[in-house]
């Protein structure tokens, strides 16, 4: 209206300036920014023409109303038409601060709607709109307190700022949702579906209580999907009603609806140019004459149909089911019309984002090939194998249409690759290893091949490790793997809470892999392993020292010479050393003979195959969602090693989605070994360990299964502990562990991203001397909740469990974590 006023006064008082004269020429003033092309397009008035008050008014009218200007006046100077205009400022930037629930880019293409942004002519009286579009933005999604401040600054070359600051306040909770005119379900059956919900004890995590327009929307949609699903195609929702609380802190919904009756499956019909025959085609129909009607059943078919048809080249088929309801019968009858189009081959595969790894390496994963009909089946095989390569973090193929053919396409594959290649100098800790020295330098990518290459130094507290690897995926064109591995590893296993005993091992190996499936493959590994062991008397378990000298360990003793008069030492025959059974001559009757503890010691020399296959077809490298992985694997040392002996090894991983964001992992273990041969039983340096964050979580890692006590009986008379360690763990030849995790999304983090994730837990297991002393009831249980997170650093695990039928003997940790990048 002020717009309105404003232009018929500025109209009437430049028309009373003028009287009709022909103009000669146009000269226009005040225009910086807008072009006089631009002027003079909207100008209704060109020269020659004779001018007078009315089309003084029109010319008048048409430029003040392109909203570029604030003021437009005409006037003359002899046969010259003078039109003069003073602009409106440009809108250099729109700054936002103070939104949290909607991102400044909704709101600025909210703004943008209504013709406010960057570049824009600004107009001062437009503000009171901004402010009611952000206002409407924000109450769709139930912020019904928020306050808005604008304000403009100018700037230089008539331009301005447009500040804006939100106070967005409490956002109103859904107190109450009701649902009328259900008698078929009930309120719970229907509400449970809706992503909005009232107040609960997860509300402070999913937020399903804030109100929003768009989110109710979306719950009508799925209530009357309800129903549908169930037979009652003439559901409908007949009215919404949402208040909202005097103080605008609570919000009540109301939904009304009509059910209507239940209907059936009618007849079911196949049309169309079918390419199959109607019998085969008939197989992938799911929607059968008799059952109750189903809107989802109808849209699986279809999805089956199209599935069907594009793996054998159709990529742009068309199911168009086409339903006819019979209201007497309460039946519906459906037709499946097919359009199958023509069949498509693949004329170029273009690799999109891989500024590291060759195209070769991508290529040799795509199961569909160029020249090739197009399959879709194909196609989806391509992206899940791109996906477990842990190199690439995220893969999308699309397929698109060649122009001016109907029967060729181009897939293009769009990759993010991940740092394959990692220098790392830093510190790490872990509950098992302690502080953490570790220097690496890892290419998973090596130069864009594919190949693997790692050298890694780590120190901690308890252990020194070299590990050298190399590999090549594709050793043959056909994906048969060769590698190479050194080894050297220098432990005190007693720092980790496992029997005292120090153990240096050196190993070289090469390992292969054959694929013999799109899913399966077969692991082999043949190494020479050196390994030298050193146990003490009075530190290391008893059943350690047995079974060291039942696998041909001696015994290693220095003597002292002590004086009782001054306690001054000497050198027994020059540091002279015994090894058990051999005693030192008398030195004399003042003279007592010391003997230091003696230190067991076994040198091992082993030649080990190992075998192992695996089924992998998991989604994901990193955090995977969906598939299954199993393994079984036979290790076992080779006849003329010192020690004989065997290993079997059975793991299990299986993922089911459960909704879009929730997904039920299942994993389980079991290993046993045993000897052969003169071998007795599996030597106890290749024994199965249990408990920490890796295994069954809550409990010291490696601490479950046996125990024993250095020297002594594990209780004293009493039925007590004899010491506070309650034993040393020294494992056993028989491993059962399991777990169940329920994986959810991470809050704050990006809906896209999975390098993070949470899961709660159930975890049960234990070791065993053998097979034969398994019991049940021995089994130990935890439940807690975990975070996986593969950050920068490395991998960072951290659990919080709680073990409920421990034994007094367990060592627990209910906090347990690691962290730093480990090889």
């Amino acid at each position: 209206m002020r717009n309105l006023i404003l232009l018929l006064v500025l109209l009437a008082f430049n028309a009373k300036a003028f009287d009709p004269f022909t103009v000669n020429d146009i000269r226009i003033i005040g225009a910086d920014r807008i072009s006089h092309g631009t002027i003079f397009s909207y100008l209704p008035i060109e020269r020659g023409d004779e001018v007078n008050p009315g089309n003084i008014r029109t010319a008048i009218q048409g430029l003040f109303t392109t909203g570029y200007f604030n003021d437009v006046k005409m006037r003359r100077n002899g046969d010259v038409l003078i039109v003069e205009v003073d602009e409106r400022p440009a809108i250099a930037t729109i700054r936002i601060d103070g939104n949290k629930s909607i991102k400044t880019e909704e709101l600025m293409q909210g703004l943008n709607n209504i013709g406010l942004a960057e570049g824009e002519v600004f107009n001062r009286l437009e503000l009171d709109r901004v402010k009611n579009e952000l206002v409407n933005q924000f109450f769709s999604r139930g912020k019904y307190n928020v306050e808005i401040d604008t304000n403009v600054q100018d700037l230089d070359r008539n331009r301005v700022l447009i500040n804006i600051n939100i106070d967005e306040g409490k956002s109103a909770k859904i107190k109450h949702i009701k649902i009328v005119g259900n008698t078929v379900f009930t309120d719970e059956e229907l509400i449970d579906a809706f992503e909005s919900d009232t107040t609960n004890w997860l509300s402070w995590y999913s937020q399903d209580d804030q109100y929003s327009k768009e989110k109710l929307n979306g719950d009508l949609e799925k209530l009357k999907s309800y129903y549908l699903d169930r037979g009652y195609v003439n559901a409908e929702v007949e009215s919404v009603q949402v208040t909202i609380s005097n103080d605008k802190k609570d919000i009540y919904i109301t939904a009304n609806i009509q059910e209507g009756d239940q209907f059936k499956f009618g007849k079911q019909e196949l049309t169309g140019n079918l390419i199959f025959e109607k019998d085969i085609m008939r197989r992938y129909l799911i929607t059968n004459e008799g059952d109750v009607f189903s809107q989802n059943k109808i849209e699986l078919t279809n999805n089956t149909l199209k599935a069907v048809l594009s793996n054998r080249g159709y990529a742009f088929a068309e199911i168009q089911p086409v339903t006819e309801i019979n209201e007497e019968e309460k039946t519906v009858d459906v037709t499946f019309f097919v359009i199958p189009g023509k069949k498509v081959y693949v004329r170029r595969i273009n690799f999109i984002g891989n500024t590291k790894t060759k195209d070769e390496v991508l290529r040799r994963e795509m199961r569909q090939f160029e020249g090739a009909w197009f399959s879709q089946a194909l196609i989806d095989r391509s992206k899940l194998r791109l996906q477990q390569k842990p190199y690439f973090e995220e893969v999308e193929i699309e397929t698109t249409q060649v122009p001016g053919t109907e029967d060729q396409i181009d897939v293009n594959v769009t990759v993010k690759e991940r740092n394959s290649g990692q220098f790392t100098f830093g510190l790490g800790y872990s509950q098992v290893s302690g502080l953490n020295f570790s220097t690496s330098v890892s290419l998973q990518n090596l130069l864009g091949t594919g190949n693997t290459l790692s050298v890694a130094v780590n120190t901690s507290d308890f252990y020194k490790r070299l590990n050298l690897l190399y590999e090549n995926p594709y050793f043959t064109d056909d994906g048969i793997s060769l590698g190479y591995t050194v080894n050297f590893t220098n432990i005190d296993q007693g720092d980790a809470n496992i029997a005292q005993y120090n153990s240096t091992n050196g190993s070289l190996g090469v390992q292969a892999s054959f694929p013999i499936t799109e899913f399966d493959r077969i692991y082999t590994n043949l190494a020479y392993e050196r390994i030298s062991l050193r146990a003490n008397e009075g530190l290391t378990a008893d059943a350690i020292i047995q079974d060291l000298l039942d696998l041909g360990g001696y015994a290693y003793s220095c003597s002292s010479i002590v004086r009782p008069e001054d306690d001054s030492e000497l050198p027994a025959l020059t540091g002279q050393c015994y090894t058990d059974g051999m005693v030192p001559p008398a030195t004399g009757e003042e003279d007592e003979l010391i003997y230091v503890p003696f230190q067991y010691r076994r040198a091992f020399t082993f030649y080990k195959a190992e075998a192992r296959w695996a089924r992998d077809s998991r989604n994901r490298y990193f955090n995977p969602t969906r598939g299954a992985y199993h393994s079984i694997g036979l290790e076992a040392s080779l006849p003329s090693s010192t020690a004989e002996f065997y290993k079997i090894n059975l793991r299990e991983n299986i993922l089911f989605p459960l909704t879009d964001k929730l997904t039920l992992s299942l994993r389980g273990e079991i290993g046993y070994g045993d000897g052969y041969g003169d071998t007795n039983g599996l030597p106890f340096f290749e024994n199965f360990f249990a408990g920490g964050v890796s295994s069954v979580r809550g409990y010291d890692d490696n601490t479950l299964g046996p125990k024993s006590l250095v020297g002594g009986a594990l209780e004293d008379e009493l039925g007590e502990p004899t010491t506070s360690r309650t034993g040393d763990p020294i494992g056993g030849s028989f491993k059962v562990v399991g777990s169940a995790e329920i994986i959810f999304p991470t809050p704050f983090a990006k809906e896209s991203s999975n390098a993070a994730r949470l899961a709660w837990f159930l975890d049960v297991g234990n070791v065993f001397d053998d097979f034969d002393s398994f019991e049940a009831r021995e089994l130990r249980m935890s439940t807690g909740v975990a975070l996986k997170w593969q950050a920068p650093v490395g991998p960072i695990v951290i659990s919080y469990a709680l073990p409920f039928n421990k034994d007094r003997r367990d060592r627990t940790e209910r906090l347990q974590f690691t962290f730093g990048n480990t090889f």
